[in-house]
């Protein structure tokens, strides 16, 4: 059985989001990241997106925020607690109603990082 390693957009903003606030150089927070198991395709194509602001559209956040409410809802409807993808719904959802809803997914980042959208 093959292990599938993966990091969410959210997860991902988050965990740099908190790197920039604390000073560090997220050149090389990804760099690290990349060698351990944090090591994700999220991180590989959306890292230095949410680094550069470069939020252009490949997967959008209103389809993430369907997506992520499909899950949770089945999830939910099989007995199941995702504390994860209701967290993720909602950074999408909120993405949605503040407008940013036809950024990329990584454009989450906007909500995480400090001193970027309120």
């Amino acid at each position: 059985m093959r292990v599938v390693r993966h990091m969410n957009p959210p997860a991902l903003a988050g965990g740099r989001g908190v790197g920039e606030a604390l000073g560090l150089d997220l050149n090389m927070l990804r760099e690290v990241f990349l060698q351990t198991g944090a090591n994700s395709q999220v991180l590989k194509t959306d890292g230095e997106d949410m680094q550069a602001r470069a939020h252009d559209c490949y997967f959008s956040a209103a389809h993430a925020a369907k997506d992520s409410t499909i899950a949770w809802v089945l999830g939910s409807e099989a007995g199941l607690s995702l504390p994860l993808a209701g967290a993720t719904k909602l950074q999408y959802d909120r993405m949605v109603a503040l407008g940013l809803g036809h950024l990329d997914k990584s454009g989450v980042a906007e909500l995480t990082f400090k001193g970027r959208h309120a």
